[in-house]
C-alpha cells in the first residue's frame, strides 16, 4: 500500500489534483491495471504512455504520474495526478525507495554468459528454505528490475535479481537500484558491443556492479576469467571471495564423472566443506553456474546438503542448451535463447564432446549486438567450426554470410530464412543425428527446433 506522500516524497513529485490518497501497487501497463493502482506513463521510441493517462485513470480509478509540460493530456483524467520531470526517473526513485524499505538481503548477478541459468539454479536452492522474490524470466532492465522491486509483497529474506545491460551505464544504474548486499560477475566475453563497444567496454560496465555493492557486502569473483581474475585480486571495500574450475579459488568444482547426456557427477569445496552430487546440465559453461550458484548459496547459509540435493533436482532453463528427442530419433540441442561469440563456441564444443552415433549437425542463425565486431566475429566462427570438422552446418541470417566466406565447402548451406533451412536439414536428418541449433533471439530460432521435433 502507498500513500500519496510516500510517493510525492520519493518521485521529488508535485499534486496536480488529488482523488485518491492510498494506492495498491504501482502500474506502468494501461491493458492490465487494476482497481486502486497507480499508472506511471513511460515513454519509448515507439510508444507515448500519457495517452493512456484517462483511460488507465478510468479503469483503476487511482491515479497517474505525468511529465511536466504534459499536464493538457491529465486534465480530463480522474482521480490523482502527480507531476514529475521524467516517469522513468520517478520509476526508479520508486523502486529505490522501495528498496530502503526492505530488510531483505538483496543478491545481483551479471555477466557476459550465464546470468539467468546461475539465477535460477540460486533460486532452486534456496525458495524452498526461506522467502525469497526475484526478477522473472530475464526481466533485468532498468525498467524490468523496477518494476520487480515495487512488485514485492510480504517479507522476503532474499532478493535475487538478473542484472543486464546493451549500453554504457545502465549497470550502474541498476546496482543504485538493488544496492546488493551480495553480488557475482559470471564472466567478461564479447556481448552487446554495439552500446559497449569492446572487451574493456563491457568489463567495465560489469565491474560497475561491484563497485555499487554495499559497503561490506560480499562480491563473488570468477578466478577462470583472464578479466576479471587480473581486476579483482584483494578487496578494501567488500569481502571479496573467489569461484573456479581450472584455478584454485575459495569456491571450486571438480568433474568426477562425465555422464554423456545425463550431466555430471561432480564435487564442490565450498569453502571449508566439500559435497558430491549431480547436475543434469550439458556443458563445460553450465557447470560455471552451478558453481557460481552454489557458492552464494553457502555464502547466504543455504546449508550444504540442502545445496547439493537441489542441484540434482534442477532441470535445463528454458532454451539454454536444452536436449529435446525427436520423433524420428534424433536429439536436437535448443540453445536459442541467445547467441554471442564465446557461447556460440562453448555450445559447439559441448555438441562436440556429447555422445552420437550418427552425425553433428549445427543450425546457426546471426549474432546481433556485435557492432563494428560483427564481421570479424562471423569470421572467427566460420573458422572455428572449418577447424572442428563439423559433417553439416546450416547457416541462416545476413550477418553469417561471413561465416559461410569462411568455410565454402560442401557441408555448408545458407538460407534467408526458416521455412528452405527447415525442409535441406529434415531431408538430410537421421537417426542418431545430434543437432544444435543457435542465434540471437531476433531470429526465432526456437521455431525451428519445433519444426523438427
Amino acid at each position: 500500500m502507498w500513500h500519496i506522500d510516500e510517493i510525492v516524497k520519493a518521485v521529488k513529485g508535485t499534486p496536480l489534483s488529488t482523488g485518491r490518497e492510498f494506492f495498491t501497487a504501482i502500474s506502468t501497463d494501461s491493458r492490465s491495471i487494476q482497481e486502486g493502482e497507480l499508472f506511471i506513463p513511460l515513454t519509448g521510441n515507439n510508444f507515448d504512455g500519457h495517452a493512456f493517462i484517462p483511460l488507465a485513470c478510468d479503469k483503476s480509478q487511482g491515479g497517474s504520474l505525468c511529465e511536466k509540460g504534459r499536464e493538457d493530456i491529465a486534465k480530463s483524467a480522474k482521480g490523482t495526478i502527480i507531476l514529475v520531470d521524467n516517469t522513468l526517473q520517478a520509476l526508479i526513485d520508486l523502486a529505490k525507495y522501495k528498496r530502503r524499505q526492505s530488510k531483505a538481503k538483496f543478491v545481483a548477478i551479471t555477466g557476459s554468459n550465464g546470468k539467468t541459468t546461475t539465477k535460477e539454479i540460486l533460486i532452486h536452492i534456496i525458495k524452498n528454505n526461506v522467502p525469497v522474490h526475484y526478477n522473472e524470466k530475464n526481466y533485468n532492465n532498468i525498467i524490468g528490475v523496477s518494476k520487480s522491486i515495487l512488485s514485492m509483497e510480504g517479507a522476503s529474506e532474499f532478493c535475487v535479481f538478473e542484472l543486464g545491460t546493451n549500453s554504457k551505464g545502465e549497470i550502474r544504474t541498476l546496482a543504485e537500484i538493488t544496492e546488493p548486499d551480495v553480488s557475482l560477475i559470471t564472466n567478461i566475453n564479447p556481448s552487446h558491443l554495439e552500446g559497449l563497444f569492446d572487451l574493456d567496454g563491457v568489463l567495465e560496465e560489469k565491474l560497475s556492479l561491484f563497485e555499487g555493492t554495499k559497503g561490506g557486502g560480499t562480491i563473488f569473483v570468477n578466478a577462470d576469467d583472464p578479466y576479471l581474475s587480473t581486476r579483482y585480486k584483494n578487496g578494501t571495500k567488500h569481502t571479496l571471495s573467489s569461484f573456479g574450475i581450472i584455478h584454485s579459488a575459495d569456491f571450486n568444482l571438480a568433474i568426477i564423472e562425465d555422464l554423456g547426456w545425463k550431466g555430471y557427477n561432480i564435487s564442490l569445496k565450498l569453502s571449508s566443506d566439500t559435497i558430491k552430487t549431480k547436475t543434469g546440465l550439458l556443458g563445460i559453461h553450465n557447470l560455471y553456474n552451478v558453481l557460481a550458484a552454489a557458492s552464494i548459496a553457502y555464502t547466504i547459509d543455504a546449508g550444504i546438503n540442502h545445496i547439493a540435493r537441489a542441484i540434482e533436482s534442477f532441470d535445463s532453463y528454458s532454451m539454454r542448451f536444452q536436449p529435446v528427442e525427436s520423433r524420428r530419433g534424433y536429439m536436437i540441442v535448443n540453445d536459442t535463447y541467445n547467441a554471442n561469440p564465446s557461447s556460440m563456441q562453448w555450445a559447439i564444443k559441448t555438441l562436440l564432446n556429447l555422445p552420437c552415433s550418427g552425425k553433428r549437425i549445427v543450425i546457426i542463425g546471426d549474432m546481433n549486438e556485435l557492432g563494428e565486431k560483427t564481421s570479424y566475429y562471423h569470421k572467427e566462427l566460420g573458422r572455428f567450426l572449418r577447424e572442428n570438422s563439423i559433417p553439416m552446418v546450416a547457416l541462416m541470417g545476413e550477418y553469417v554470410k561471413d561465416t559461410f566466406q569462411e568455410l565454402s565447402n560442401t557441408n555448408t548451406r545458407i538460407f534467408d530464412s526458416r521455412q528452405p533451412l527447415i525442409e535441406y536439414v529434415s531431408k538430410h536428418v537421421e537417426k542418431g543425428d545430434v543437432i544444435l541449433v543457435k542465434g540471437s533471439r531476433a531470429l526465432k530460432m526456437e521455431e525451428i527446433v519445433e519444426a523438427l521435433i
